[in-house]
């Protein structure tokens, strides 16, 4: 027998609601490694240019350190007449060409920046200008001369000009270090809450599926219970009512019938032992026709007996 077509749409409708807390669950872990994926790869990239940011910002210093290092060796081969000063002041004017190159290679994502090194090539231009000034003056007229010039502020005014626009190099990086730097630990955190709450999310879901499956699970036992109970009741009842069937033995005179010992028994009895059925005694028409006079006979006597008085 086909199942009833609202146990149909109720079975099909259960299959759909426990399975769409699993199939929801397993669809938010998907979202979530793509994007856990998708955030990794973010945070490496902010990684990378932390660290990028870091090496252009080591770079900076160690080129105004060379700088620092150029300006306070000249003034000592000027003012003291010092050699080596003078050779280490050279050996620093030959490396500056090539930490201003790894500046101008490490900021190439950077517009700004390089503007402000360009900026900064003009200053340092002004600034060896300067410097070999000095030290012509001070070969032709000696370190008193020097120090009349120096005394115009005019160094100080090329210098500080250079500094001020490597000062603005060096902050512009420092605060872009801030910011990848916050970029970064948002993407940690970012990355940390969606595995959290996606994790948990799962979780509630598939707790719904399971909580769901035992409640259909549940309902399933008790409707088979009660399938299983209600055919024992048919079984029961079937197996109280009695019934007639086969060959039955009947005498053709007196119309006895004989039983399963062997023993005859009128007809009712023989009925009446094997069903719930019981007679109410008549007569039909031809008898009726054919015994009238005992008929007759007996009503006379029922009506002279003393029960009718």
């Amino acid at each position: 027998m086909s199942p009833a077509p609202e146990q149909s749409s109720r079975r099909k409708s259960f299959d759909f609601l426990r399975w769409l807390p699993v199939v929801a669950a397993g669809a938010l872990m998907v979202m979530v490694a793509f994007i856990s994926a998708r955030t990794m790869s973010e945070l490496k990239d902010a990684i990378y240019w932390r660290q990028h940011t870091f090496q252009v910002i080591l770079a900076a210093h160690a080129y105004e350190e060379n700088v620092m290092n150029i300006q306070n060796t000249m003034r000592d081969f000027v003012t003291l007449g010092d050699p080596a000063a003078l050779a280490s002041c050279q050996r620093s004017i030959k490396l500056e060409p090539q930490l201003f190159n790894q500046l101008v290679s490490l900021t190439q994502d950077n517009p700004p920046q390089q503007g402000r090194l360009k900026s900064l090539s003009v200053a340092m231009k002004d600034v060896f200008d300067y410097d070999g000034r000095l030290i012509v003056i001070y070969k032709q007229r000696g370190a008193e001369a020097v120090l009349r010039t120096e005394q115009t502020g005019e160094g100080r005014i090329i210098t500080g000009r250079a500094r001020n626009v490597l000062m603005t190099f060096s902050d512009e990086e420092q605060k872009l270090l801030g910011a990848r730097d916050a970029a970064e630990q948002s993407d940690y955190y970012n990355a940390e809450r969606l595995l959290i709450v996606a994790s948990a999310l799962a979780a509630a879901l598939l707790a719904l599926a399971n909580v769901m499956v035992g409640r259909e699970m549940a309902r399933r036992r008790r409707v088979e219970f009660e399938r299983e109970k209600l055919i024992g009741e048919l079984q029961q009842t079937l197996a109280q009512v009695k019934t007639l069937s086969g060959l039955i033995p009947i005498c053709a005179w007196c119309k006895s019938v004989r039983n399963d010992q062997g023993y005859w028994q009128s007809v009712e009895q023989y009925v009446h032992s094997r069903s719930d059925a019981s007679f109410s005694h008549s007569i039909c028409p031809d008898c009726r026709e054919k015994f009238k006079d005992e008929i007759a006979k007996a009503g006379l006597a029922n009506e002279k007996s003393p029960a009718h008085n």
